[in-house]
C-alpha cells in the first residue's frame, strides 16, 4: 500500500509511526516539523503543499498527524483525489481546559478547524478509550480507531541498576507547568530525593528512568503519556493523575491521585518508594502490554478495513 505520511518527525512517536509502516508498506513523507516551522511563513508552506499533489495523487491512503491547520491542505487534496484519510489526534486539538489555558477549543476559529478536519476524515485515531469519548462528545458522527502508543521490548527487558529517588519529566514550554503538575510535584517531593528533568535527550532520560524508583506524571490531562508507560517499561512504580487516559495507561499498577492535590500525592509517592522486586516485574509487565507488535496489528486492521471499504 503508497501511504502518503504527513507529520512532525522531530516527535518520537511519530517517528515511531513511519518505521512501523514502513516495514508493510511504501511511504512518502511530508515532515512538517521542516516545512510548517512557522505560523508567519504560512505563504511559504502554502506553497510547499501545492507542489505535493501528485504525491497525493499517486498514494492509496493520505495519514496526517495531528487534527490542526496544517493538515488542511493536505484533506483538500485528499478529498480532491478521493484518498482516505487518517487523522491522528493528539490531544490538544480537541481538549479544552480554561482553567490551564489549555487546548485548541478555546480559539473558536482554530477549534472549528480541528472539529471540521474530524468530520472530513475517513478514520481519526486516539491512543486511549477516554480520549476517543471526548472526540465523540466533540463530533458525534466522527469515526474512531483506538490505537495505543507503544514501547519496545527490549526496554522493557532491558537490565537495570539499583533504583531510587523519583523523577518527572516535562518540554519547556508556557504552559506545560500546569498542565503536567509540576508545581504539585514541587510541593509534594519536599524533602524526598527528587528531579524534573526538562529537554534532555531521549537515551540520557531512558538512563535516569533505569535508576528511578518511582515516575510522577501529575498531569491535568494525558491523551495516552508514551513517556509514562517508558518509565514503566524501565521499572518505576507510577503516580499518576486519575484524569483522562492516565488510569488506563497503568491498569492497576501504580497509583492515582487527584489532580493539584499535595497531600494525596505526598502519600502516593512515599508509597510507591517503598514498592518491592514484584511491583517492579507488575509494573514493566504491563509495559509489555502496549507492545510495538500490538500497535503495528492494530494499525493493519485498521488499514485492511479501510482498503476493504473504499476499493
Amino acid at each position: 500500500m503508497k501511504i502518503y505520511f504527513v507529520g512532525y518527525l522531530t516527535s518520537g512517536f511519530i517517528k515511531d509511526d513511519v518505521e512501523i509502516l514502513e516495514e508493510a508498506h511504501d511511504v512518502t513523507i511530508f515532515d512538517l516539523s521542516i516545512n510548517a516551522s512557522s505560523f508567519k511563513k504560512i505563504y511559504i508552506y502554502l506553497l510547499s503543499t501545492l507542489l505535493e499533489w501528485r504525491r497525493v495523487y499517486n498514494s492509496d491512503i493520505v495519514w496526517i498527524w495531528f487534527a490542526d491547520y496544517p493538515a488542511l491542505p493536505f484533506i483538500v487534496w485528499a478529498k480532491l483525489f478521493r484518498k482516505p484519510i487518517v487523522m491522528h489526534i493528539g490531544g490538544w486539538e480537541v481538549y479544552s481546559a480554561p482553567s490551564i489555558n489549555y487546548g485548541n477549543q478555546l480559539n473558536p476559529i482554530r477549534g472549528a478547524v480541528s472539529r471540521w478536519i474530524i468530520r472530513n476524515s475517513t478514520v481519526c485515531v486516539v491512543p486511549s478509550e477516554a480520549y476517543k469519548k471526548i472526540v465523540v462528545a466533540l463530533e458525534p458522527g466522527a469515526n474512531i480507531v483506538v490505537i495505543s502508543d507503544s514501547v519496545s521490548n527490549e526496554l522493557c527487558n532491558a537490565s537495570l541498576p539499583e533504583k531510587h529517588g523519583v523523577v518527572t519529566a516535562l518540554t519547556t514550554m508556557k504552559f506545560t507547568r500546569n498542565l503536567k503538575g509540576i508545581p504539585t510535584f514541587e510541593k509534594a517531593t519536599e524533602g524526598i530525593e527528587a528531579q524534573i528533568v526538562e529537554n534532555i535527550p531521549h537515551d540520557k532520560l531512558i538512563e535516569i528512568f533505569k535508576s528511578s524508583k518511582v515516575y510522577c506524571q501529575l498531569s491535568y490531562t494525558e491523551s495516552f503519556g508514551v513517556t509514562l508507560l517508558e518509565s514503566m517499561a524501565c521499572g518505576c512504580i507510577p503516580v499518576v493523575t486519575d484524569r483522562d487516559a492516565l488510569p488506563e495507561v497503568i491498569g492497576n499498577c501504580g497509583i492515582p491521585v487527584p489532580y493539584g492535590d499535595i497531600e494525596k500525592t505526598r502519600v502516593a509517592i512515599l508509597l510507591a518508594l517503598n514498592a518491592d522486586a514484584t511491583d517492579i516485574v507488575s509494573v514493566r509487565n504491563r509495559a509489555r502490554f502496549f507492545s510495538r507488535e500490538r500497535k503495528k496489528g492494530l494499525q493493519e486492521k485498521m488499514l485492511g478495513e479501510i482498503w476493504n471499504y473504499t476499493n
